[in-house]
């Protein structure tokens, strides 16, 4: 799969290091040719105490050189790259501005949410973009191979699947496909659970076959789970980390009669949540 133009926001943090150097191997992996990567200084966020001894002071050249520095030292592609520092009082609003205007594929981002104290770019950005998102924890590992698509079988996580199958560069490699299944409690006074499982199951499996039969992949496991008492999000988080996955994909919108991946819901609480895999969110519509 190529991946002609990459976005990547970095925040001056820790993180940042991570980002160049994943970057780097998505560019090398899917000729890309053209890679961005852009701040946004917040200045409203300096306090009014500090703003005399930084009146002659350039902020922005500053952190331009200090990052200048960073990805120079760790991104090790071949293609062109170019840093963008701005003044913007709405993060998303110019990431998703820049990535049109660069014709982006993909926007790269950090998962900070493990981190006390900080947060990671909005939701919002999810509704706003209109290519692909990946969003990077710390943990990420720089060399992917175990690759995980969370699917309710609609069309779109149809297409999750199809974007997870041709990022896979190691065809001996398994790719996963999980279903989490939730039994809505309405139905527990008039079915029994054992029985509902069991019937909920059944059809499952059967909108697997479908699946594979539309897809005519080998290498493919089949994953799926009862969400129980935990939220679908939730599960699919568990599974994945217990799965060792390195990228977990998931649509940016879908829904069938027991599962639903909206943004707003379950692809949101994902991307906006603790989680320690790298999260690709494929959108069903990209703006050519």
């Amino acid at each position: 799969m190529k991946i002609k133009n990459i976005l990547v926001a970095l925040d001056l943090s820790e993180l940042d290091v991570t980002l160049i150097k994943y970057c780097s191997m998505l560019a090398k992996n899917h000729e890309t040719e053209n890679v961005y990567f852009i701040h946004n200084v917040k200045k409203y966020e300096i306090s009014n105490l500090f703003s005399e001894q930084l009146e002659n002071i350039s902020i922005e050249d500053i952190i331009e050189e200090e990052l200048d520095n960073s990805i120079s030292k760790h991104f090790d592609a071949d293609c062109n790259y170019e840093l963008l520092v701005s003044d913007d009082a709405y993060t998303e609003s110019l990431i998703s501005y820049v990535a049109n205007k660069y014709h982006a594929n993909l926007i790269v981002l950090g998962n900070k949410n493990t981190y006390k104290g900080s947060g990671s770019v909005s939701g919002k950005l999810l509704r706003m973009a209109k290519c692909n998102i990946l969003s990077i924890p710390k943990e990420a590992n720089l060399n992917p191979e175990n690759f995980m698509v969370a699917t309710d079988f609609s069309s779109a996580s149809l297409k999750a699947f199809n974007t997870a199958s041709s990022i896979n560069k190691k065809k001996e490699s398994v790719l996963k496909i999980l279903n989490v299944f939730k039994i809505p409690q309405l139905f527990f006074p008039y079915i029994k659970v054992d029985k509902a499982r069991e019937k909920v199951e059944k059809h499952v499996g059967l909108q697997f076959k479908k699946l594979l039969n539309k897809v005519k992949a080998s290498n493919v496991e089949t994953l799926k789970a009862s969400a129980g008492d935990d939220s679908i999000p939730e599960k699919i988080r568990a599974v994945a980390e217990k799965e060792k996955t390195d990228i977990l994909f998931v649509a940016d919108k879908g829904h069938n009669n027991f599962t639903s991946l909206l943004v707003g819901s379950v692809t949101e609480e994902l991307f906006t949540h603790d989680l320690h895999v790298p999260l690709w969110v494929v959108k069903r519509y990209i703006a050519s």
